[in-house]
């Protein structure tokens, strides 16, 4: 009976010792601060052509960073891909960029965009093919930070 009230007294303990999971991050970036983030954003090509977008909207923040790595498979013969970043206002287009050379694709890409307080900002990807060989074209971690 000792034992067994020994026992449940330390899972108890281990239990109620379990608490709270709560992270700090203590690494510093410089000042800058994430304000969007998405885990990726690909298209795994299906038809012979595709196009997809986020966009959302950035408010207080009139300095930017974009972050993402990209691969691709597209062959830039019979498979094209490419990706596109628009930001702008009521006013004005702050950047309208496309990347679209196919061997400059793979890899990480940072993008910095000087705006208005308040911006829409256009995140699109685009995959076409000529065959029927399967292609893909992926952004992945993309996070916009703050400056």
């Amino acid at each position: 009976m000792k034992y067994l009230l020994l026992i449940s007294s330390l899972f108890v303990i281990c239990l109620y010792g379990c608490g709270n999971d709560t992270t700090n991050n203590s690494n510093s970036t410089g000042g800058e601060t994430v304000i969007f983030s998405m885990d990726s954003l690909s298209i795994n090509l299906t038809s012979s052509i595709e196009v997809k977008d986020t966009l959302f909207y950035v408010s207080n923040a009139p300095n930017i960073k974009i972050s993402f790595n990209c691969t691709t498979n597209a062959d830039s013969i019979n498979g094209f891909a490419s990706y596109q970043i628009v930001a702008g206002d009521s006013n004005m287009v702050y950047l309208d960029s496309v990347n679209s050379n196919n061997s400059l694709l793979n890899g990480d890409h940072f993008i910095n965009i000087n705006a208005s307080s308040y911006f829409a900002l256009t995140i699109l990807i685009q995959l076409s093919r000529d065959n029927a060989n399967p292609y893909f074209l992926r952004l992945r971690n993309i996070k916009v930070f703050k400056l």
